[in-house]
């Protein structure tokens, strides 16, 4: 291959992803937020996400574009596995709009002048705009798609001239080899480019030569989607196991069609010429190749319509983190909810557990903050969702008077075990020089360590144990505010650091509290919830 070809090639490549970047990133800016609007709106069921995902890749012509932004919203926790895996389906037939463009258009006419008159209006556009964005951004995707064209006719006249010259080493007869060859080298040119509209381009452009069997070039197409699968992989490395499992789904929706592909590639490219042939009588590789790719892609599709709730399924039980493993509850069987008294045992079980958990949670956040490091929050709120959830779901039928009891009781202890775990992200580092403004810090924090620690287990000291810890937190609290207040006036204290204090000795007061109300409400239940009756009448109305 001579310098030139290989500059021609290299340089068509590079035109086409330079081309590909714009559109996408113009597409955007001129669509503004539809595209989150989208992906937030249109993903309820799986018939609207694979629809979406076919729309949004097709406009904007970057599956890879689709796939990160979906493990994006899936690591925001905006969309579930089920969504996010009909979206990337759609997508995957989306982006064979790229192949219609290339063999309708880019192989058929002369793409300098498409080409070079969009690259021009569309700079124009983005100069004559750019302090409005939709508009900057309709200029740089008209710009980008004159890119696009041009990066093609580029790669035309470099593969004709490749081609004259080593067409001989791909004619003949095809051989289980080269088929598997075709194969491979769609995957490196996608893994490559991280652009599977680039490689398949680079494929049509290339059997538009007519020197590449048919069988080959099909191969190579269905290489790009093997290929593909790479920005999903790259982007879920260091994404949370939801996006992980969204990523193993994309792979085998890939994996899936290429099999499939394979396995009927003599069908597939015979019901690709007929249908290319019924509407275009002068059928050429090019259109029969991108009829091919979007078939094969339905067939994948069709393959996981079969078989997609048992991969959900199944991928819902892998890459569990500890935070997704504490908010699937682990008692709550809903076969109980029609018998109240199991239930009711479950509930209290789950919510001890959720206890546990917050309680927990809250020396951990105390160690994070004092050690400077972020903490994570709302890892609670799935598991306080699923009781509420369980409780309404007793709640249908009618009730035995102690489980009526109980619920109240345990949907109060949920509530301060929400608002406990809202309230620790405030704990923090106690700031140098504070302990010396008040004495009562140290009270504050030992009133803490108590209320986790809880008032025991009898049952008759239980209600007495919990105002004791209650008002001993409000004493401390109240001297810790009393001698900030005064170290403030004496000038001790800069005012500045007086209401980060207050703040942090109102966090330390609002947890205690939170944890003692806790063991106030469900201690009653613990251990017997059916013979707790008695007890939880007195308690009931605490607070």
């Amino acid at each position: 291959m001579t310098a030139g070809v290989f500059a021609a090639l290299l340089g068509g490549i590079g035109l086409f992803l330079l081309g590909m970047w714009l559109m996408t990133e113009g597409l955007k800016l001129a669509a503004g937020g539809a595209l989150q609007a989208v992906l937030e709106s249109w993903t309820r069921s799986a018939p609207r996400g694979f629809l979406a995902g076919v729309l949004i890749t097709a406009l904007l012509q970057s599956s890879s574009a689709v796939t990160v932004a979906t493990l994006g919203f899936v690591n925001a926790g905006l969309l579930n596995l089920a969504q996010a895996v009909w979206l990337i389906i759609g997508a995957n037939v989306g982006t064979t709009m790229t192949g219609w463009l290339v063999a309708l258009v880019g192989v058929k006419i002369d793409v300098a002048a498409l080409a070079l008159p969009l690259i021009g209006l569309g700079m124009l556009g983005r100069l004559a705009f750019r302090g409005r964005s939709r508009l900057f951004g309709a200029g740089q995707a008209m710009a980008g798609f004159g890119a696009f064209f041009l990066g093609i006719g580029v790669l035309q006249t470099g593969f004709a001239t490749l081609l004259g010259d080593v067409g001989h080493l791909v004619a003949g007869d095809v051989t289980f080899v080269s088929l598997v060859l075709a194969l491979a080298v769609g995957v490196a040119v996608t893994v490559v480019t991280q652009s599977s509209s680039a490689a398949i381009a680079i494929a049509l452009t290339a059997a538009a030569s007519g020197e590449i069997p048919l069988s080959m070039s099909a191969m190579a197409v269905i290489g790009t989607n093997i290929g593909t699968t790479s920005t999903a992989i790259l982007a879920a490395l260091n994404a949370t196991p939801a996006a992980r499992r969204v990523a193993v789904a994309h792979v085998t929706f890939n994996a899936a069609a290429a099999v499939a592909a394979i396995a009927l590639l003599s069908p597939l490219l015979w019901a690709s010429t007929w249908l290319t042939a019924s509407f275009n009588p002068q059928a050429d590789t090019p259109a029969i190749l991108a009829m091919f790719h979007t078939l094969f892609n339905l067939v994948g599709a069709l393959v996981m319509a079969l078989m997609g709730s048992r991969l959900i399924a199944f991928l819902q039980r892998r890459f569990v983190s500890e935070a997704e493993s504490l908010a699937r509850p682990r008692y709550l069987d809903p076969t109980l909810a029609p018998v109240p008294a199991l239930a009711l045992r479950g509930l209290v079980l789950e919510t001890e557990r959720m206890r546990e958990a917050a309680f927990a949670m809250v020396a951990q956040r105390r160690r994070a903050r004092e050690a400077g490091t972020a903490v994570d929050e709302g890892r609670l709120l799935p598991l306080g969702r699923a009781i509420r959830t369980f409780i309404g779901e007793m709640s249908a039928g009618p009730l035995p008077d102690a489980v009526a009891d109980a619920l109240p009781d345990v949907i109060r202890a949920v509530q301060h075990l929400e608002e406990l775990e809202r309230m620790s992200v405030r704990l923090r580092l106690l700031p140098a020089g504070m302990d010396a403004a008040s004495a009562g810090w140290a009270g504050l924090r030992q009133a803490l360590a108590d209320s986790l620690e809880g008032p025991g287990a009898d049952a008759d000291a239980l209600e007495p144990a919990c105002t004791r810890l209650i008002e001993a937190t409000e004493r401390a609290y109240q001297q810790v505010k009393t001698d900030l207040l005064r170290a403030t006036a004496r000038g001790a204290l800069p005012v500045g650091q007086l209401d980060g204090a207050l703040d942090l000795a109102d966090a330390f007061r609002r947890c205690a509290e939170l944890a003692a109300k806790t063991h106030r409400r469900l201690a009653p239940w613990e251990g017997h919830p059916d013979t707790a009756h008695e007890e939880a009448q007195r308690h009931t109305a605490a607070e």
